[in-house]
């Protein structure tokens, strides 16, 4: 049986890893913080397993929230594996909604965004975190 739930605190340091709250019973999941662990591939492995053992009985609706002001070259493919899990939950049904919160003015989030939106073919919504105004970027559901 799949646990319900997933939670991982922040870890700070010289490799900080993301507060990580995954709750396959309401839908919620959220990244928050900075993600440069020394190895990403071990930290995220257990998230996309976690999405694995769901994807044949995704919750109806998931709110996917990424909260994330900073990570790794090294973080980015892990996040387009998590990005590709949900795709295919809302392929099989589930109303998947993502959202990434960005500070305002920063682009070169907003261009990663757009690409992970692009390469998973899961359609993300850019929020800021400072005013109340978002963006779509990334394919239809």
């Amino acid at each position: 049986m799949v646990a319900e739930r997933l939670y991982l605190p922040a870890q700070s340091g010289s490799f900080p890893t993301p507060r990580v709250d995954f709750d396959g019973e309401l839908g919620l999941m959220r990244l928050e913080g900075e993600s440069h662990p020394e190895d990403a591939a071990s930290f995220y492995a257990p998230l996309i397993l976690w999405l694995d053992a769901l994807v044949g009985n995704p919750p109806g609706s998931v709110v996917f929230e990424l909260r994330l002001t900073f990570f790794s070259a090294a973080t980015r493919p892990q996040l387009l594996a998590l990005l590709r899990r949900l795709k295919k939950w809302a392929s099989r049904g589930a109303q998947v909604r993502a959202t990434w919160y960005i500070d305002p003015g920063d682009e070169d989030m907003i261009d990663v965004a757009g690409d992970l939106a692009m390469m998973s073919g899961l359609a993300i919504r850019v929020a800021s975190t400072a005013v109340n105004h978002s963006a779509m970027l990334g394919a239809a559901l």
